[in-house]
């Protein structure tokens, strides 16, 4: 069912908690979400400021250092402790679009982020099947010896991956194409005929990025850490991965801004999670590092929450899940709860992504997606079509009612 409504609901109904102590005399930026309307507007301006006005803003380029600075300003409007949290990193560019003839036919690709690049007459050769998460190799066609390989989308149209750059493939060139191109490849690989691919990249060694951080003091030095990563693809906006997520996080900030809670709250915007999840790790690391690591008790990432109204929970921990389950039930939202959502990565107890280096730590971590719109929204991941016009205002608004709640209530814990 197609849904784009916006869900007016209140929270009034279910606060039967005790109430936040205020700062006196300090002004908050309440107001900014202290209703539906309110929610919605800002989603708007702060989807029009990052993906209409800035676009793109992948790990080590500008726009992202650009972003980061004005997320870090809405936090300060929040928070009296704000910083950004800089880290090195190998950066990747693309510097000449890609192109990739199969048979004479001009296949749209993008390359993978962090990808090798072909020789500069390009990859040559024909199209072979192979084993592993590239399906097809492109091989010169007397040595077998692999030029390049070729991944499919699982959505849609092509779209960006990752290389890893500690994988054995890691000086391959790889590129994506759109799952609807994959009966083309099959007939090249079948009748031999001629492929060519050609793009240019770059590494730039010192690139810097950073994590956007804000924290609320509380009455206690224990921590809750609420993050969605900041950074986009290089090909897209971002607009549902994760802009609109990373909206929510700073909309919660507001509704939390001038009070002081039992325990101290961290809200973050992590840098270069699509590029191997480098944000993440190194906070935690620096966290680690200045022995302040054991203070967060709890830890929650949210990724992609406007993908649906279904909320797809994914945690080691029973009582938090208790938690998600009873606040699902108290709110009567017009949505589904999955507590145990297959997500496919070899971790215990489906804990996965950004959370994990948190948990390895005995931090006590939930870690958030969604699901249900999947025909109109999961086609978007990663494409230039992810923009804010695609946003589905009743995720946002639910998923603000739910991880409003969920703060309260892990307070108490």
């Amino acid at each position: 069912m197609r849904r784009r409504e916006f869900l007016g609901k209140s929270l009034a109904a279910s606060m039967a908690l005790t109430p936040l102590t205020a700062f006196a005399g300090n002004s908050t930026s309440r107001h900014l979400v202290a209703r539906p309307q309110d929610r919605a507007r800002y989603m708007a301006q702060m989807l029009d400021t990052l993906c209409t006005q800035i676009g793109p803003r992948y790990a080590g380029s500008a726009a992202y250092d650009r972003s980061a600075e004005l997320i870090r300003q809405q936090m300060a409007l929040a928070m009296p402790e704000t910083e950004l949290d800089w880290f090195g990193l190998r950066a990747w560019r693309l510097l000449e679009d890609p192109i990739f003839y199969c048979a004479g036919r001009s296949i749209e690709c993008y390359p993978a982020f962090g990808s090798a690049w072909p020789e500069p007459n390009g990859a040559r050769g024909i199209l072979v099947h192979q084993e592993g998460a590239n399906p097809f190799a492109i091989v010169d066609a007397t040595s077998k010896a692999v030029s390049a390989q070729v991944n499919i989308s699982t959505y849609g149209r092509a779209v960006t991956g990752v290389i890893d750059p500690a994988s054995e493939d890691a000086h391959v060139p790889t590129i994506c194409i759109g799952k609807q191109d994959a009966g083309a490849l099959e007939a090249a690989v079948a009748s031999q005929a001629p492929v060519r691919l050609h793009f240019k990249a770059e590494f730039i060694d010192d690139a810097r990025t950073c994590n956007v951080v804000g924290t609320l003091p509380g009455q206690t030095d224990e921590e809750i850490l609420v993050f969605a990563h900041a950074d986009t693809q290089y090909n897209t906006p971002g607009a549902n991965d994760n802009t609109a997520t990373l909206i929510i996080v700073l909309m919660l900030a507001h509704a939390f801004s001038g009070t002081r809670p039992k325990r101290t709250m961290t809200f973050m915007g992590t840098g270069s999670e699509e590029y191997n999840l480098l944000g993440a790790k190194h906070y935690c690391e620096r966290r680690r590092q200045e022995g302040t690591l054991h203070k967060i008790k709890f830890c929650a990432s949210f990724d992609s929450l406007t993908y649906g109204p279904n909320l797809y929970v994914h945690t080691l921990d029973e009582q938090l899940r208790q938690i998600m389950g009873s606040i699902h039930e108290d709110l009567r939202l017009h949505n589904e709860f999955d507590p145990a959502y297959p997500i496919g990565f070899e971790y215990p107890g489906a804990v996965r992504s950004e959370v994990r280096p948190f948990a390895d730590a005995g931090i006590r971590t939930i870690d958030l997606n969604s699901r249900g719109y999947d025909e109109e929204q999961l086609p978007l991941w990663h494409r230039p079509e992810d923009t804010p016009d695609t946003v589905p205002l009743d995720c946002v608004e639910n998923s603000f009612l739910v991880f409003n709640e969920y703060l309260r209530r892990i307070q108490l814990l």
